[in-house]
């Protein structure tokens, strides 16, 4: 008769190796595997309307020219290849045109490592929300990846050769993130599109050509042209490049900020580079007299003197403070009343002001608020402090007795 003891002992062995035998179907994790070379990487999507129907355009990533020899860029190699291939195709909506696409696509379409979205002007003046549902329903798609509306076709500035950057979506991403502070995601336009007091603000970017006719082999790049201002999810202006710079002062969103002004005495002009900036919004309300006070605080240096008049001097300098705040006063203040009086866009976001600091208030006037914000009268309170005249402390290359110092 055997012990008791070896029966538990071949039990225990048995129950370790069917422990084992099942552990083991779990490492067979490659069921399910999509090789690289099984899949094409979108980089950047554009959006366009043609009649009833959209045309979505595709950059997709070619990995097999990254690199290459006598890789010039975006243009690709010496033979003329090039690091992206486009495609496009016309679908019922934003979804349709992509399955439209994947049908002519050998490879399976990726969009984990999309960086731009870009929307041409006339499907953003006729809305963008509806277009937005299938980037939030798929978790492939970044919420993080960057807008911007075009001037014409996102598929002109898609084909653009951007020598500098690998693919033109990289060169849009870029510019991005030289324009603003925090580029306008997916995730931050869609929240100023459904916050109520807010609307959205877009960079524009356009496609030209790198310089006048002369130039020879001339190709063509991508600019940030301004910003484009909507009502809700529809466009309804462009800010050109100049008082865009002024908006984004008023936003706090100006990433480096070049103001000229003139000088008091002779020709010439003064930079003045911004290179700090914040901005607060303060409401006054009683009844429907609504006052808003942006106040700026800005630090900033000189970046170039081509006049006689010399900065070093205290007074001087203190003279430059505030002609540089009074030109952000008058050039904000042309800004505001386009955005009020033209494109009824609340851009700078006023009625977000009154939501957080006067909630009860903002019940109040709610229902009217679209009537009431052309009428606000917006106070600018602009504070400039210059850190740095530069290297040289008065005007190089100018004869002593020339310099004005006052």
């Amino acid at each position: 008769m055997k012990p008791e003891g070896s029966n538990a002992g071949k039990i225990r062995k048995a129950a370790m190796l069917s422990c084992l035998l099942l552990c083991s179907v779990l490492l067979g994790g490659c069921w399910d595997r999509r090789e690289v070379n099984d899949v094409a990487f979108v980089m950047g999507t554009g959006l366009d309307k043609e009649g009833d129907q959209y045309r979505v355009t595709m950059q997709i990533a070619l990995p097999g020219q990254l690199g290459s020899s006598g890789s010039t860029g975006g243009g690709g190699g010496t033979k003329g290849t090039k690091s992206y291939y486009l495609d496009s195709k016309v679908g019922p909506s934003f979804r349709g045109a992509s399955a439209e696409e994947q049908r002519g696509v050998s490879r399976t379409l990726n969009f984990s490592h999309r960086r731009v979205l870009l929307f041409g002007e006339a499907l953003a003046r006729d809305g963008i929300s509806k277009m937005m549902d299938v980037l939030a329903r798929i978790p492939q798609n970044r919420l993080s990846s960057l807008v911007v509306i075009t001037k014409g076709a996102s598929l002109d500035v898609l084909q653009a050769d951007a020598p500098i950057e690998q693919y033109p979506a990289e060169m849009v991403r870029e510019l991005n993130y030289a324009y603003m502070k925090n580029p306008r995601s997916i995730k931050l336009l869609m929240n100023s599109i459904l916050l109520d007091g807010i609307d959205p603000v877009v960079p524009v970017m356009s496609l030209v050509k790198n310089g006048p006719a002369t130039i020879k082999d001339k190709k063509t790049n991508i600019q940030v042209d301004g910003l484009a201002v909507f009502r809700k999810d529809r466009l309804t202006g462009m800010i050109d490049n100049h008082l865009s710079r002024f908006l984004l002062l008023g936003m706090g969103q100006a990433k480096e900020t070049e103001i000229f002004i003139p000088s008091p005495k002779g020709s010439g002009y003064l930079s003045v580079h911004l290179i700090e900036n914040s901005a607060q919004i303060k409401p006054y309300i009683r009844g429907n007299d609504i006052r808003m006070t942006v106040q700026l605080n800005c630090n900033g240096n000189v970046r170039e003197d081509e006049t006689t008049f010399d900065i070093s001097n205290g007074e001087n300098l203190k003279w430059l403070e505030q002609q540089t705040a009074k030109e952000i006063e008058k050039e904000l203040g042309e800004v505001i009343r386009v955005i009020q009086q033209k494109y009824h866009s609340d851009a700078l976001g006023l009625g977000r002001a009154i939501i957080m600091s006067r909630p009860d208030e903002w019940k109040r006037i709610k229902s009217q608020w679209e009537q009431l914000y052309p009428k606000v009268e917006v106070v600018i309170d602009p504070i400039v402090h210059i850190e740095n005249i530069g290297a040289v402390t008065k005007p190089f290359g100018i004869k002593k007795e020339q310099v004005q110092n006052e």
